[in-house]
Formats: structure tokens, sequence, C-alpha cells
């Protein structure tokens, strides 16, 4: 598992080892009375399992080999937190990417999940400290008294991804085209936390 995260650019950690300061969080909360409850995580473990055994009997996706222009870096990033102004180019994402992961995540609370964005990475003041390669941080749990399972990452398609998953979707438009969930178990284990006596 180890080496898929690392493959995913993506890093999971327990919240207790997070020297993450909630007041200072950039986040994304859930405001009604959370209505999940651990019966519905059973639920999304047994979807997991089934599509775990799923076999995916179409041809791969291909991405495209043309030449596709990138986007202009994240330049004069606005906490809106703190509101304080960084004009540091962050090679690893786009003001684009931030901005469809903001609105899937809004997508997937919208649905009732307890979900966390959290931005602070992205700003040194309410980080306290620089960090040279920031990420995103999203936060998931199933249940009030259950600590968050957290993620790092940039990746939109793991996003959209998870949002097919808790939707009872069985595909999800990727970067690449259409992309099957039951291809995608380790994203959603990684997304998730959960599944992992999924071999």
């Amino acid at each position: 598992m180890s080496s898929l995260t690392a493959l995913l650019g993506c890093q999971t950690q327990s919240t207790k080892q997070i020297a993450t300061n909630n007041s200072n969080s950039d986040t994304i909360r859930e405001e009604k009375p959370f209505i999940n409850t651990t019966s519905d995580s059973l639920r999304l473990e047994k979807r997991l399992l089934k599509l775990s055994k799923t076999k995916y009997n179409g041809r791969p996706g291909r991405g495209a080999m043309c030449y596709v222009p990138l986007e202009p870096k994240l330049v004069d990033y606005v906490c809106s937190h703190c509101g304080n102004t960084i004009s540091d180019k962050y090679e690893n994402i786009t003001v684009s990417t931030i901005k469809s992961i903001e609105y899937i995540v809004n997508q997937i609370k919208s649905l009732g999940y307890d979900v966390v964005l959290d931005k602070t990475e992205y700003c040194p003041h309410c980080s306290q400290r620089e960090i040279e390669r920031p990420e995103l941080i999203f936060k998931i749990r199933f249940s009030e008294n259950s600590d968050y399972h957290v993620v790092y990452s940039n990746i939109v398609d793991s996003y959209r991804c998870l949002y097919e998953f808790l939707t009872n979707g069985d595909t999800y438009e990727g970067r690449y085209g259409t992309e099957h969930l039951c291809n995608k178990i380790s994203t959603i284990q990684n997304m998730t936390g959960l599944g992992k006596d999924l071999r």
C-alpha cells in the first residue's frame, strides 16, 4: 500500500499525527447534523468488496498523446482564512485544480458526509512554516466518535473517483476519459481508509 500511496502522490496519516492548528485551518466543514453512521461505513465496505471482485472486460483507457498546454501556475494565492497574499509559484498545482477539488469536496459534503478540505499548507502564516511542495489535506470520517481519515492529495481524479463511489456510481470521467471504479480500488481505499482487509 505504501508504494501505491507514493505512486498516487498522496500521503495518508492519522489525525493524531498532524500538527495542524484547527483554528488556523482553511476548511470546508459539515454544518448540518451528522447523518452518516458506522452502518454507512459498513455499507461502503461491502460495496468496495463487491467492486474489488468485479472484473472489467472492456478495453483499458488510453491517454491522448497530443500536446496539452500547461495551465498557469498558482500565483498570488489569497488565503481565505487570514487574507494574506502569497506570490510564490507552486510547481505542483494550479488555481483551477484547487477550484475543481473544492467543488468536488463541497459535492461530497452535500451528500451528508463529514469532510474537511484544509488548504493551510499554501499559507506560511497559517501553517507557520514554508512548505516547498504544499498539498491539500482532505479529511473524512463516517461516525462522530471516530478519528478523521486524512489524505494529502492534489489529484483531482482521486476526488472524482471518491465522489462516484459515495454516490454508488460505477464510472467517473477522469483526465483521459471514462474510468471504471473496479480498476480504482486502491484509490478508493486511500481516499476513505476503508477496505484495509482487501488484498
